[in-house]
This record gives structure tokens, C-alpha cells and sequence, in this order.
């Protein structure tokens, strides 16, 4: 009874997060549309259509102005359809009829209209919630780092080299690379924490091991050279124990105390090593606790665990044996990271509102920059399938999270458009300038075709980076 209300409060839970997903990146479409469209009203523009979804239509109106409005059956799109967009026209309120300054600002608004929507999320999120913080949930105790270590619950505002300088804001997980990249073990930072709901500046920790992240994934070497305690990510198939995404946590087992009576005993399994010492001498009928993270959950989720006359026959050195046997197709390591919010003065919130933003708008560039040079494989990024999946975890994971991934999405398209990519904005754009500049266009059918290999070119990169991330 008890795993079927999990289940479905898991299923509800997967339910939820994909409409809000959905939800989310409609809203950042629609917004980033309508901003052509309203300065296209401005300046006079032919507009034939303005749609959300894409697909066929579901509803149909035409406006007074000319133009029609549509609702479409699939909520991945929309679009502003001008006259003469692709191609020349007679009409002088064609789009390519247009002055190309007027054109510019047609094109970047809809990036500037992602941008205020995800700006002004972020300041209202900050203002009402607090600045989203970082911090460690749980830290290895270790002997040699005594008195240069943070508390489990510990939450990092800052990092800096000294006491009072070379400070770095925490704010998205790529700021522990920036503070902490190609520093050696031992080296001490000094990390500025909310502990316990009190500021405490300039405790002094000693790096646990080198940090050299060559891209911005490997933030987990970080997390590792500050003490962070990991965790087990489990990819299942077939399991009668766990469920998909669950992290296992720690290890509840019976054993006999000092006083020679039966006591529990807690054991924090941080690796896949701690996990097979503390279930290798397991005999059929045994039993065990595993508290395990889960999504949908607030609190861990107990999963108990009686080993059958099948665990006798597994090779408790062989990896995947023991994987078999639980139904786990792989493992991958988390850390024990949380998250609160910080309230933050009036000023203080839109100044940390604007950094934040372009912190979002910097990792962007930073990752398609790594992407290009090979720093990340093509795996480490994803398309809209792999967005709207993402999102639909994290969503259901703490929905709260809905306002923050909305914020990441419209900085993101707003920066992503005005790249020069043929097909986005940002490369009409560079043809509008040299327009501008030649005092003519560029020929419109060879404009057209570019444009044209572009969109082919970026479907199909969503796609190849959407299945990488599958398989």
C-alpha cells in the first residue's frame, strides 16, 4: 500500500512538473513574439499572423487591425509572421521594405523582452523569497582538516582568497569553479556563511583536494575540495526496491552495542565502496534500511531491503553483479548540496538581480564557448526535449524551483537569439547592419537559402543532442 501511494504521488508529482515545463517555455515563446510584435505595430509593420503553439490551429480570430491571431494544437512555439520577411514585396510596410534601424529593433526585441521577463522574475523572486543560496548539506568529518572545515547546513554566500579580497558571489553552481579553479589542496579560502540564520564572514577552510575544472560541468571537484559530502544517483531498471533518480543516503542497520543488547546503527554511505562494505557480509534473511532522496518527497523515503536466498549466489566483488541484483542499470555521484534564500534589502535585491542575470547570460556564452573548442562534449548540452524534461524534474523535485528555471530559460533565449546564427535574430541582424553599411541588400534569395541551412542546421543539432542525451 505503501509503495502504491509513493508511486503515484511520484507519477502526480512527473505530471505536474511536465505541465509546468510546458507552461514555462510557452510563456518565454509568447513573450519573446509578442516583442516583435508590438514594435512592429510601432513602426508600421505588415504583420499577417500572430500564433501561439505550433501546428495546426485550434482557434482562429481576425483582429480589427488585419491581422489574425491563432492558437496552435502543440505547445512548443509561436511565431510573428511578417509580410515580405524572406523575400521582397511591393508593399512598403513589407518587412525588407523597412528601414534596416527599424528592422534591428524589430529583431532585438524579442530577446529584450526575454530578458525583462526573466529580469523582472528574478527581482521578484528575490524580493519576495530572498536571493537562492547554495550550500553543503552534510560535511566528511576528516581529522587532518579539523578547525579549517564548514557545518553540515552550512549555506555559501562567498569565496574569497583572503579576508578581504578577491571576493566571488555564490549564486549558480559555475561561481564555485570561478572562486575555487586551479587551487591546490591544502590552500585555505576564506567563505563567508548563513549558519543557523546568523552571517558568519571569513570562516577559513582548507582545500580537500586540487580543483582543475576544464569545463563548467565539473563543478562536483569543487564540491569535493570543500568537504561536501556525495551521494548515490541511481539509473534503475526492473528494481523491487527503488524507484528512477532515487540517491541513496545512508545505511540503518541492526547490530549489538557495547551493552551486548541491539541497538540501530546510522552509517552515511558517501560511495559506491562505502555501499558495498556496508552489505558484503550480508546473509539470506538479513534486513536493512536504506534512506533514500527521492523526487516528489521533501524528506527521505525509507526503502528496506531483505536479502533472499539470490544474494548468496552474487560475487560481492563484481560490480554490476551487485547492480543486478538490485536493479540499478547505473550509478553516478551527487553531492549533498542545499538551497534557501537570503532576504536582501530593496537596492541590495535589484543590484543582486542584475548580476544574477548576467551570470545566467555569461554561462550560456561560456558553454556554447566550451562546446565549440571540445572543453564539453555535444552530451553535456540538450535540445528542447531534454529543456522540457530537465525542468519537468526539477520542477517536481520543488516547484518552488519553477520561478529560477523560468529566469534561466528567458535569459537563455534572449542571449541564444542574438547569436550569429543564421536562422536566429542575431544573424538577420548582422544582414540588416550590412544593409545598413552597403546602402543595398544582400540578395534575398541567397539570404533566404543561409537562413534556411541555418534552421536545418539548429533542428538538427536539437535533435542529435536530445538523442546523445537519451542514449
Amino acid at each position: 500500500m505503501i509503495v502504491n501511494l509513493l508511486s503515484f504521488a511520484s507519477v502526480m508529482a512527473t505530471i505536474g512538473g511536465v505541465v509546468g515545463a510546458l507552461l514555462i517555455l510557452m510563456i518565454m515563446i509568447t513573450v519573446h513574439e509578442f516583442g516583435h510584435y508590438i514594435v512592429g505595430k510601432i513602426f508600421k509593420f505588415k504583420i499577417y499572423e500572430f500564433a501561439i503553439g505550433m501546428g495546426p490551429a485550434i482557434y482562429k480570430r481576425q483582429l480589427k487591425s488585419g491581422e489574425q491571431f491563432s492558437i496552435r494544437a502543440l505547445p512548443v512555439g509561436g511565431f510573428c509572421a511578417f509580410e515580405g520577411e524572406d523575400a521582397d514585396g511591393e508593399d512598403p510596410n513589407a518587412f525588407n521594405n523597412k528601414k534596416p534601424w527599424q528592422r534591428i529593433l524589430v529583431l532585438l526585441a524579442g530577446a529584450t523582452m526575454n530578458y525583462i521577463l526573466a529580469l523582472l522574475i528574478i527581482i521578484c523572486s528575490m524580493g519576495f523569497m530572498g536571493q537562492s543560496v547554495v550550500g553543503g548539506g552534510l560535511f566528511i568529518d576528516d581529522p587532518a582538516y579539523s578547525g579549517y572545515t564548514l557545518e553540515d547546513n552550512d549555506i555559501i554566500l562567498s569565496i574569497k582568497n583572503s579576508e578581504k579580497k578577491d571576493k566571488t558571489n555564490i549564486y549558480i553552481t559555475t561561481d564555485f569553479i570561478s572562486a575555487l579553479n586551479h587551487k591546490k589542496q591544502g590552500e585555505i579560502v576564506y567563505v563567508d556563511v548563513l549558519r543557523g540564520g546568523k552571517q558568519i564572514n571569513n570562516v577559513p577552510v582548507k582545500l580537500r583536494c586540487d580543483v582543475e575544472c576544464k569545463n563548467i560541468t565539473m563543478v562536483d571537484k569543487a564540491y569535493k575540495a570543500l568537504g561536501i559530502g556525495s551521494t548515490m544517483m541511481l539509473d534503475v531498471g526492473e528494481s523491487k526496491w527503488f524507484m528512477q533518480d532515487d540517491y541513496i543516503k545512508k545505511l540503518v542497520d541492526r547490530g549489538i552495542g557495547e551493552d551486548e543488547t541491539y541497538h540501530d546503527f546510522e552509517e552515511f554511505l558517501f560511495t559506491y565502496s562505502d555501499f558495498i562494505n556496508a552489505i558484503k557480509d550480508k546473509k539470506e534473511g538479513d534486513v536493512i534500511t536504506l534512506w533514500v532522496g527521492r523526487v516528489g518527497f521533501e524528506t527521505s523515503v525509507p526503502v528496506m531491503i531483505e536479502f533472499d536466498k539470490a544474494w548468496e549466489e552474487v560475487d560481492k566483488t563484481d560490480e554490476d553483479a551487485v547492480m543486478e541484483y538490485f536493479g540499478i542499470n547505473s550509478i553516478s555521484m551527487g553531492y549533498y548540496t542545499i538551497t534557501d534564500h537570503q532576504r536582501l534589502g530593496f537596492f541590495t535585491t535589484l543590484g543582486h538581480s542584475f548580476e544574477y542575470s548576467f551570470k545566467i547570460g555569461g554561462m550560456v556564452l561560456q558553454s556554447l564557448g566550451q562546446m565549440i573548442t571540445g572543453a564539453i562534449g555535444l552530451n553535456a548540452v540538450g535540445g528542447t526535449v531534454t529543456t522540457i524534461v530537465t525542468t519537468t524534474k526539477i520542477i517536481a523535485f520543488n516547484p518552488i524551483l519553477a520561478f529560477e528555471i523560468a529566469a534561466l530559460i528567458g535569459v537563455n533565449l534572449a542571449v541564444f537569439n542574438l547569436l550569429p546564427i543564421p536562422a536566429l535574430d542575431g544573424s538577420r541582424i548582422v544582414f540588416c547592419i550590412i544593409e545598413w553599411i552597403r546602402k543595398k541588400p544582400i540578395n534575398r534569395k541567397i539570404e533566404g537559402i543561409i537562413h534556411g541551412i541555418g534552421l536545418i542546421f539548429i533542428l538538427a543539432f536539437a535533435v542529435l543532442v536530445d538523442v546523445l542525451q537519451f542514449i
